[in-house]
C-alpha cells in the first residue's frame, strides 16, 4: 500500500505519458479495437475530469524530489516513441512500409510478425493512432518539455525537452517562452498574452506570428551581443527548425506526402492546445511594463485534472511570479491570485465559444481591476475596456476621460496593427 501511494504521488502529474505508454503498447500489439477506446477513453477523461475530481488547493512536500527527473525524461521516450509509432502504422496502412526496417528486425529478434499484426487495421484505427500520437507530442512539447526547458541551468533537461518539442513543431517555445513570455507577460510587446474583447480565432493568428518574429528577435539580439551571425549554428531558433525537418523527414520516409500531412496535423494540433493555455493564462490582464511580475498577473487554476495532466502548470500565478520554482513546489495561492472559470479544458470550451467565454470571463476581469490592480493598472485595463467590443466591459472607465482612454497606448481586440509586436529587449539567463 505504501509503495501504490509513492508511486501515485509521483507519478500522478504524469497521466498523459501513462496513457501514452499503454497507447505503444497497444500499437505495438496491433490491438485497434482497443486503440480506438483509448482514445475515445483519454479524450472524454480530458473533458470530464475536472468536473468529476474537483479542487485541490494543497501543498505538498517531496523528500525525494529527484525522481521528477527520470520521470520526465521516461515520459519525454514514451511519448517520442508514440509518435513514432504512429508514423509507421501509417507508412505500413497507405504504402505498405515498414519504416527502418522496424518489423522486419523486430521479427528476426522474436518471430513476432509486426506488418501481419497491422495487416487488418483500417481507417479508424489510424485515425485512433493519430489522436494518442498527437497528445503525446503535445505532452512531449508544451506539458513536460515546456517544465524541462526553463530548467536553464540544466543542459540534459533542456535538450531533452528541446527533444520532445520537435516531435510538435515546437522548439521555439523553448526559447521564445522562458526569454520573451516571461519578461514581456501582460503588456503589448507580448504577443501570447490576449487582450480583453478578442476571441481566441484572432488571437492565435496573432500569438503564432508574432511568436516565430519575437524568437528570432530574440536570437539576433542574443548573437549580436556576442558578435555572432544570426545566421549560424549558434541560433538556437536554426538547430530547433532543423530538428523538426528532420522529424518531418521520418514522416515523410514512412509515408510521402501523408506523412508529411500528418506531421503538419500533430503540430497543428500542439500549436492549438499551447494557443489555448497561453489564451486563457492572461487574458485581458495588464501590467506596467516596468514593474516586476507579481502573482495577479496570471489566472490560477487548482482543478486536480488540469493538475495532473499539465504537470501542475495550471498553478500558473505562481509559475510566473518564480519560474525557478520546480512544477512540484508551485503553490495554490488561493486568496491571492485570481482564478480560471473553471479547469483547463473547461475554460478550453468556453474560449472556444467567445459569448460564453466573455460571459464568463468579463465579472473576474472587473473583480481584478478593484481588487488586485494597481492605479496604473486599473487605468491600462479601463483603456483595454472601452475597445474591447464586450458589453460588459466597455462602460468601466473608473474615472478616467473616455477619449483619452481611447487614445490610450493599450491595442483594441481587433487591432491588426498589433499583429507583430516590437522586438523586445531580452533578458537571458
Amino acid at each position: 500500500m505504501q509503495a501504490f501511494k509513492a508511486l501515485w504521488k509521483y507519478g500522478r502529474f504524469f497521466l498523459f505519458p501513462a496513457l501514452s505508454l499503454l497507447a505503444l503498447v497497444l500499437m505495438l500489439a496491433g490491438a485497434g479495437q482497443a486503440l480506438i477506446a483509448l482514445a475515445v477513453f483519454t479524450f472524454a477523461f480530458i473533458f470530464i475530469g475536472d468536473a468529476l475530481f474537483g479542487k485541490d488547493e494543497g501543498s505538498y512536500e517531496y523528500r525525494q524530489a529527484w525522481v521528477f527527473y527520470p520521470i520526465q525524461y521516461a515520459a519525454q521516450i514514451v511519448c517520442i516513441l508514440t509518435v513514432l509509432m504512429f508514423a509507421w502504422m501509417l507508412g505500413a496502412y497507405v504504402a505498405g512500409n515498414d519504416l527502418f526496417g522496424f518489423a522486419a528486425g523486430l521479427e528476426r529478434l522474436t518471430g513476432y510478425d509486426l506488418l501481419a499484426a497491422h495487416a487488418g487495421d483500417t481507417l479508424g484505427v489510424i485515425l485512433a493512432a493519430f489522436a494518442v500520437a498527437a497528445i503525446a507530442a503535445t505532452n512531449a512539447s508544451i506539458i513536460v518539455g515546456h517544465e524541462l526547458t526553463h530548467r536553464t541551468e540544466n543542459p540534459v533537461a533542456v535538450f531533452m525537452g528541446r527533444l520532445g518539442e520537435a516531435f510538435g513543431m515546437f522548439t521555439l517555445f523553448s526559447i521564445r517562452h522562458p526569454y520573451g513570455h516571461h519578461n514581456l507577460v501582460c503588456t503589448p510587446a507580448d504577443p501570447a498574452t490576449s487582450l480583453r474583447g478578442e476571441t481566441y480565432y484572432h488571437f492565435v493568428i496573432r500569438s503564432t506570428i508574432g511568436q516565430y518574429k519575437q524568437v528570432w528577435d530574440l536570437e539576433k539580439e542574443r548573437l549580436t551581443r556576442m558578435g555572432r551571425s544570426p545566421f549560424g549554428i549558434g541560433n538556437r531558433a536554426l538547430r530547433g527548425w532543423a530538428m523538426e525537418a528532420v522529424v518531418a523527414g521520418i514522416f515523410v520516409l514512412a509515408a510521402g506526402g501523408w506523412g508529411l500531412l500528418a506531421y503538419l496535423a500533430i503540430g497543428f494540433f500542439a500549436r492549438n492546445a499551447l494557443e489555448l493555455a497561453n489564451y486563457i493564462e492572461h487574458h485581458g490582464l495588464v501590467r506596467v511594463p516596468t514593474e516586476p511580475m507579481q502573482v495577479r498577473h496570471a489566472w490560477n487554476c487548482n482543478y486536480r485534472m488540469s493538475n495532473w495532466f499539465l504537470c501542475a502548470i495550471n498553478r500558473h500565478s505562481h509559475h510566473h511570479a518564480d519560474a525557478s520554482v520546480e512544477f512540484w513546489d508551485l503553490k495554490p495561492l488561493v486568496g491571492e491570485a485570481p482564478h480560471t472559470p473553471g479547469g483547463y479544458t473547461t475554460a478550453f470550451l468556453y474560449a472556444l465559444v467567445p459569448p460564453l467565454w466573455y460571459r464568463r470571463i468579463s465579472p473576474l476581469l472587473l473583480q481584478w481591476d478593484r481588487e488586485m490592480a494597481t492605479e496604473a493598472e486599473r487605468r491600462l485595463a479601463a483603456e483595454q475596456n472601452v475597445k474591447s467590443g464586450v458589453s460588459q466591459l466597455e462602460n468601466e472607465t473608473y474615472g478616467y476621460d473616455r477619449e483619452e482612454l481611447l487614445r490610450g497606448s493599450q491595442p483594441g481586440p481587433r487591432g491588426w496593427d498589433n499583429l507583430i509586436p516590437p522586438a523586445p529587449r531580452p533578458q537571458f539567463a
